[in-house]
């Protein structure tokens, strides 16, 4: 049995979603802001669909993606490697599972 209430983790999930308010995305030493397509809560995690506009013609390299909050810092990091040719979008869905772990051993 869980310790928290499933209306308190629902909540939790709530206040992540809408905490996680600009993603971005580095193309040769510049951040960019991505567009927040979607932004839900299904089941135990908070799921959020991003593009990544054009920053100029020809092909590019995205080398980062970070999640700034509400207060303005950074939430959330990762390096990367997307390379898309000039004809390309980059549409990406971010999932992050929130829930209690039950048994420890």
């Amino acid at each position: 049995m869980s310790f928290w209430s499933t209306d308190f983790m629902n909540d939790r999930r709530k206040q992540w979603l809408n905490a996680l308010v600009k993603f971005q995305y580095l193309v040769n030493g510049t951040w960019y802001d991505a567009t927040i397509n979607t932004k839900r809560v299904i089941g135990n995690k908070v799921e959020i669909i991003v593009s990544f506009p054009r920053t100029s013609s020809g092909s590019q390299t995205i080398k980062a993606v970070r999640i700034i909050d509400v207060t303005g810092k950074q939430a959330g990091y990762q390096a990367t490697e997307i390379v898309r040719a000039a004809n390309q979008g980059v549409l990406t869905k971010f999932e992050f599972p929130i829930y209690e772990k039950e048994d420890e051993t």
